[in-house]
């Protein structure tokens, strides 16, 4: 079970870092500098803050994953939190797709139908390969 879930952290440490660098040409393709720009000065800098802190967060997560795939792996009291961690962070961010983003903002556009599935998948995905992480660290999957 690790040598499968290893080649998936891996992966999955790639698309993190992958995804938080596309944030620069979602933003442009958002126009979330136009958008940010009409907001006041203070809601504007805690946008790019926030944007930011995004960003490093995927990155941290993602790095050790394509890096040293054990750290999620290895038994340690301290792996066991992280795991849950980022397996409810994802769980967290799965419910928002389906319940927080309003339905009319893709259903009826192609493009955008797309997208919203093609994420509903991965924050499954993520979810999933954090949790199973998460039962290895408890002793449950081996």
């Amino acid at each position: 079970m690790n040598e499968i879930l290893t080649i998936l952290l891996r992966i999955a440490g790639v698309g993190l870092i992958t995804l938080s660098v596309l944030h620069i040409p979602i933003g442009k393709s958002l126009k979330w500098k136009e958008d940010a720009a009409r907001l006041s000065m203070m809601n504007e800098s805690v946008f790019h803050v926030h944007t930011f802190f995004v960003c490093l967060v995927l990155v941290m997560m993602g790095l050790p994953a394509v890096v040293d795939p054990q750290v999620y792996l290895a038994p340690t009291r301290a792996g066991a939190w992280v795991t849950w961690s980022i397996a409810i962070f994802w769980a967290a961010r799965l419910y928002c797709q389906c319940f927080v983003y309003r339905a009319d903002l893709w259903r009826g556009k192609r493009m955008e139908f797309r997208v919203h599935w093609l994420f509903t998948f991965i924050w499954i995905s993520l979810t999933g390969l954090f949790a199973a992480c998460g039962c290895v660290q408890a002793g449950w999957l081996h």
